[in-house]
């Protein structure tokens, strides 16, 4: 018997197979009023607006941008996040959140307004994610306040709006609570590994604080994820190593190139990247000591025996080679280099060859990398 059904006439499309759009990512999603999208592309012009008003004078920052430019005229100082082109010393930190800074001034030269750019851009992009996670949670007009509170924030606007390290970390960590959000709802490994994956480059931007979020995150998925408890604790298991392989990517890198090769660590007394990481910008924060070969943290308490048993601040607290709770850095020079701004191995107490003068003296004299901006 034949069909009494005939395909289309060529050039004609069935009702039943609607072309895909290639704008496909600018469809609102399905149930959002038409009056949301027009909402939210005025809040985000608004956060451009505060965000780059004072974009020509921002300034800059001298310690940071000192790096950034030496990142921007070479690569081998991008990778190490040097201070100097030679690369022969790094920052006191992970220098991850300059990586945007130093490419935008390599495209569009060296200016405040270059290295504040990238910032401005993070900016506008956290808001738009904050609506997509407080839309899906709550609604469009629950989404728009969030978005809109996140714009006229002043700390934001002060962030978003000058070369800092903290407008780097707050967009991962939104993208990450995005990305954590659709994996605890849907159980999807995917999503939970682009969680792990942002908190990671959180961790490039600043450390350990990115970090500060996870034991929630764990404990949340733990107990909410639609699935098994063993797939739940594997597909953990999964997004944490990534996580972890992540964050520790640039520690690794500087661990296991010999040191030759490679600049010297500043805020570690032995050239190691972990104790510069997790001693000097971390734990040592909240105790002196707690980690080996890290640099005297600013604002850590030290003490040391006085005679009669009791206990009173220490030499290295504020003494020779201490570091400087302005600037952060130790204003000491490394072993054999005469770099400013770093603890060579044997600085502890004297403040190394080149360093601070005499027992009396409380402030390092340092050299030019000795002037870590805000």
């Amino acid at each position: 018997m034949t069909s009494l059904t005939s395909a289309p006439p060529a050039g004609r499309t069935s009702p039943d197979r609607r072309p895909r759009s290639r704008l496909r990512f600018w469809r609102s999603p399905a149930g959002q009023p038409r009056w949301a999208r027009p909402a939210l592309l005025g809040i985000a012009a608004l956060a451009a607006l505060l965000y780059t008003w004072n974009i020509t004078s921002s300034g800059f920052a001298p310690y940071y941008s000192v790096a950034a430019r030496s990142m921007s005229v070479s690569w081998e100082a991008f990778l190490f996040t040097s201070l100097d082109p030679s690369a022969t010393l790094t920052l006191d930190k992970i220098g991850g959140f300059l990586w945007p800074q130093a490419l935008s001034a390599r495209i569009f030269g060296f200016h405040d307004w270059a290295l504040t750019l990238p910032q401005c851009v993070m900016g506008v992009i956290s808001v738009l994610v904050m609506y997509r996670l407080v839309r899906r949670w709550q609604g469009p007009a629950a989404g728009l306040l969030a978005a809109g509170l996140l714009t006229v924030t002043p700390v934001a606007a002060s962030m978003f709006g000058h070369a800092m390290l903290d407008g780097a970390v707050t967009l991962c960590l939104v993208l990450a609570a995005d990305a954590y959000q659709r994996a605890v709802r849907s159980a999807r490994l995917r999503s939970l590994l682009l969680c792990g994956l942002w908190i990671g480059l959180g961790f490039q931007a600043k450390m350990m604080e990115a970090w500060v979020i996870v034991p929630a995150l764990f404990v949340g998925y733990l107990v909410a994820a639609p699935v098994r408890l063993r797939r739940r604790l594997g597909q953990l298991a999964l997004a944490g190593a990534l996580m972890f392989t992540v964050s520790l990517s640039w520690v690794a890198l500087m661990t296991f190139t010999p040191e030759r090769d490679r600049p010297y660590v500043d805020g570690s007394t032995g050239n190691s990247a972990a104790a510069m990481v997790f001693g000097y910008n971390g734990f040592n924060r909240l105790h002196a000591g707690l980690i080996d070969g890290a640099a005297p943290a600013a604002g850590a308490a030290r003490t040391s025996p006085q005679p009669g048993g009791t206990d009173a601040p220490g030499p290295s607290a504020d003494g020779p080679g201490a570091s400087d709770p302005d600037t952060g850095s130790t204003g000491a020079p490394g072993p054999d280099t005469g770099k400013p701004g770093t603890r060579g191995p044997d600085a502890e107490g004297s403040g190394g060859t080149g360093g601070t003068g005499g027992a009396g003296d409380t402030e390092g004299t340092g050299g030019p990398g000795d002037t870590e901006g805000t």
